[in-house]
């Protein structure tokens, strides 16, 4: 561990102690490292409830893909994290091209060391979005940070006035570049306001003019229920799990 870097040395009362950076979570039959508790460093890696979600939505995209669809031949993961989403789509999908793209290269770090030890092959490249790859893809998934986060880590804050910033990011970048037939997979956080859902507010108009077929669901109607006691989310009656599925019909 002392090679590897992943000890931390913990002072208290003047005694020496350690503690791991790396913690170890199970999904889908895979081991994952991730960053440990407490993920206060400004490049954590984190593996929680919301990596579940997000997984259970990768698996209902999979299992409802027509067999006369065409085939999945490349696969973006943007925010990949430590690499679940892209680990689980080289899974499922042995011959694609599968890349792991993020700002974060502590995250791009754990994608490849979690890819290999999936024994599956991801490709783990910094990017900014889909800025520093090329080409159209068959599939494109994403589970962004979505809050406010005043420390402005990379795996919670979201931008904007709300957190909704990155997500509407994605769903403009990712409209133009799918594949005919591809998809677009994207589970984010929204804010809700009087009744009101702010991020699917936003991105209807473009995706209703996209020419996509697209769906919208709340799969989770109270999250990061703590975040509403603070003056960002002072005025929002909650903050809902959201996954939206646009597809590019095939030609």
């Amino acid at each position: 561990m002392h090679r590897a870097q992943i000890l931390v040395e913990i002072k208290d009362n003047n005694e020496e102690n350690w503690r791991s950076s790396i913690r170890i979570s199970s999904l889908d039959n895979e081991l994952f490292l991730h960053s440990a508790y407490p993920t206060s460093a400004a490049d954590s890696v984190f593996f929680g409830p919301d990596t579940y979600r997000f997984s259970r939505a990768i698996r209902a995209v999979i299992d409802a893909r027509p067999s006369t669809a065409p085939a999945v031949r490349r696969v973006v993961d943007i925010g990949c994290g430590a690499g679940p989403g892209a680990i689980m789509l080289a899974k499922t999908y042995p011959n694609a091209e599968i890349l792991g793209v993020d700002i974060n290269d502590t995250a791009l770090r754990l994608t490849s060391i979690n890819a290999r030890l999936a024994n599956v092959n991801v490709i783990a490249c910094h990017s900014d979005l889909l800025k520093d790859v090329q080409g159209d893809f068959d599939m494109i998934i994403s589970n962004p940070p979505y809050l406010v986060d005043s420390s402005m880590r990379r795996y919670r804050h979201g931008g904007g006035s709300l957190g909704a910033e990155l997500s509407v990011a994605i769903v403009n970048s990712a409209c133009q570049r799918l594949t005919n037939g591809g998809t677009l997979l994207l589970y984010t956080g929204s804010a809700i306001m009087n009744g009101q859902d702010l991020f699917y507010e936003e991105v209807k108009n473009k995706l209703d003019n996209s020419g996509l077929c697209w769906t919208y669901e709340e799969v989770d109607p109270d999250v990061f229920g703590e975040e509403l006691e603070t003056e960002t989310y002072v005025h929002a009656d909650r903050i809902a799990a959201v996954v939206l599925i646009a597809t590019k019909n095939s030609v």
